[in-house]
């Protein structure tokens, strides 16, 4: 018989021990100053640029500061390190005016850092999984991919210049971009041959004349990308086309700046540069740095006086415990021990009914989706119909009532419907006669059993859950034996990242409010996809969704790649998200959005919580700015 934790043999007796409707204690064990959360897992990376999980990603949003941050409840573009911006008529360039600011070593924070920071992401050899993240920029999908310039093309047409590259080496890519008078190359072919074919495109046409012409073959420089510091205060940025939500971007910790100063100090000294998020080393720009850490421990995060408006940040020290269990998080949250469940842990979904009478348990929509990738070049799973047969063979809508329990929308599509005005593909979700049918397409039936499959997932109660839930699904509707293995959340994403898996739990939680942000996660040079599957024709499809200034149909475009996607099925979607979360009623600063995102720095402890057995029950304002905020300008005088 499974043992339930003490906190909620309190919350059946109806008797919890701070009382007055809330679960638990209701007085806080520390300072007023303080807050004590938890992370699910230990951080893969605080590295703005390397970072690309949940639990690095809330430590950087909460140590560094972008251009933008986000409103504390509609999660809106406002000013942060840019006080304002000027956008152009046609949209291609933003100019930022960044306002006087520090490191938290008080070295100065100038627009070059954020250059240096953005090329670093779109530099291949960092190997950034969010490099893709920056393709939006002037040529940045260009030197991601170590495009090569071949200058001096006058008028030659693309047609004329394949004609002359394609015998010496394969090409991915060939653009004409008439502002260099050049073509931009990527070369193509298998990845381990690609340098080797490089080298022979620069040895061969190293000062070549061609057609009366000269040209001339040179790697790609960085400083064509369109991204430029103009002096200390002011950062230039040219896109590839207008993008409805790049101000998002501009937020997300991606495009955050990193201490240059101190990445040149290290290497200056032969230390690794890649160190230097260590604690000994590690400056940051945000309302908090990193004071300690301990390995799979905690982090403990202090004040930063040095950013730029310390003066309305109220707390002086957060407290990040690190602990993988949900059922322990409960008890300790229940004990005083924590004071809020974090940003990545969940609610025990068997107790979810119980939890969300009391006063401090907080719901709402998450813009997130569940879903299993397939590794589509792992045996039987490299056949289009066995992924989509087990697809079908999940009864989504049993998950959300009987295991998840927390209101989540059963749903087979990767972008959730309403999503920036987009309509939804409406998916089957559950559709066990056809997926049968579909693995006797693919030859398999009694007498040829399709071979047991291996389901991965990290440490979890509700990850195990659910992949026992679909691993009882795929037996009784399809007859496939799973094997369900567990990993370390650092372990595991090390797996998915290497293709070492044949089934693999995911989940995205969208970057900005707009389809593309789940899309573009199946690109093939996106470093989060660990489907294996690329498609020419999704790509083309996506960058000509952003070509468009018509939101109509740029959302049509939009539909078309998901329908690409839906066909040949790299992953299986399970639900849309909902936020389920505990938080002591004396934090004060706190606000539900859509993506979950919560800055400290708005956070305060209500001292009227010291040495009083009743909780007050007036709610205080907030004092968070007002919504929208007219933050930056167009040309044309709005924004």
């Amino acid at each position: 018989m499974r043992s339930w934790p003490l906190a909620l043999c309190l919350v059946v007796c109806g008797c919890t021990r701070g009382g007055h409707g809330y679960y638990g204690t209701t007085q806080p064990k520390h300072g007023p100053d303080e807050v004590w959360s938890a992370l699910s897992a230990e951080p893969e990376s605080i590295d703005p640029g390397k970072t690309s999980e949940a639990s690095g990603g809330n430590v950087v949003w909460n140590l560094f500061a972008s251009l933008t941050q986000p409103h504390p409840q509609g999660l809106t573009p406002m000013p942060d390190i840019a006080e304002r911006w000027d956008i152009s008529e046609d949209g291609l360039r933003y100019t930022f005016h960044l306002r006087p600011a520090k490191w938290s070593d008080g070295a100065p924070l100038t627009a070059a850092d954020f250059e240096f920071a953005w090329r670093r992401v779109l530099d291949p050899r960092t190997g950034s999984r969010y490099s893709s993240f920056l393709y939006c920029l002037k040529r940045g999908e260009a030197f991601n991919q170590r495009a090569l310039v071949l200058s001096g093309v006058g008028d030659a047409t693309e047609a004329e210049l394949r004609a002359l590259l394609e015998p010496i080496a394969p090409l991915a890519r060939l653009t004409l971009d008439p502002p260099l008078d050049a073509a931009l190359i990527v070369v193509g072919g298998e990845e381990a041959q690609r340098p080797a074919l490089r080298s022979k495109l620069l040895r061969e046409l190293a000062n070549k004349p061609w057609q009366g012409r000269q040209l001339a073959l040179r790697e790609m420089e960085p400083e064509l990308i369109g991204v430029h510091a103009q002096g200390d205060h002011t950062l230039q940025v040219e896109l590839e086309t207008p993008l409805p939500y790049f101000l998002y971007i501009t937020q997300y910790y991606t495009t955050m700046p990193v201490p240059r100063h101190v990445i040149a100090r290290l290497k200056q000294d032969g230390t690794n540069p890649d160190l230097w998020t260590r604690p000994e080393h590690i400056v940051s720009n945000g309302a908090f740095r990193l004071a300690e850490a301990k390995f799979r421990q905690y982090l403990l995060l202090e004040k930063n006086p040095h950013y730029w408006d310390a003066a309305h940040v109220k707390l002086q020290r957060v407290k990040w415990s690190i602990i993988d269990s949900y059922n322990t998080v409960l008890n300790m949250y229940e004990a005083g021990e924590l004071d809020s469940i974090g940003p990545t842990a969940n609610l025990p979904a068997e107790f979810l009914d119980l939890l969300r009478r009391q006063r401090d348990f907080r719901s709402a929509p998450y813009m997130a989706v569940y879903f299993y990738w397939f590794n589509v070049k792992a045996p039987p799973l490299d056949d289009v119909r066995v992924r989509r047969a087990l697809s079908l063979a999940i009864d989504r809508k049993s998950i959300v009532e009987h295991v998840t329990r927390a209101g989540q929308i059963a749903s087979a599509d990767i972008v959730p419907e309403g999503l920036g005005g987009y309509p939804g593909l409406h998916s089957p979700i559950f559709d066990p006669e056809r997926a049968r049918a579909l693995l006797r397409e693919a030859g398999y039936g009694p007498d040829r059993p399709l071979p047991q499959l291996s389901l991965r997932y990290n440490t979890s109660e509700t990850h195990k859950q659910i992949a026992e839930a679909v691993q009882a699904m795929w037996r009784k509707h399809l007859g496939v034996g799973i094997e369900l293995e567990n990993l370390e959340w650092n372990v595991y994403l090390k797996a998915m990242h290497a293709h070492d898996f044949q089934v693999g739990r995911y989940a995205w939680v969208g970057d900005y409010p707009d389809p593309f942000t789940f899309l573009e996660v199946f690109s093939a040079h996106n470093g989060n996809n660990s489907s294996n599957w690329e498609s020419a024709r999704y790509e083309e499809l996506l960058r000509e969704a952003n070509r468009q200034r018509e939101p109509g149909r740029r959302l049509a475009l939009l539909e078309q790649a998901e329908r690409e996607l839906q066909a040949a099925v790299p992953a299986a979607p399970v639900y849309v998200y909902t936020r389920s979360e505990l938080i002591k009623p004396y934090v004060r600063g706190h606000v539900i959005n859509y993506q979950g995102k919560h800055l400290l720095k708005h956070w305060w402890i209500d001292r009227r919580f010291y040495d009083r057995d009743t909780p007050p029950s007036d709610e205080l304002d907030h004092g968070f700015p007002p919504q929208p905020l007219a933050a930056g300008r167009a040309a044309s005088g709005g924004t």
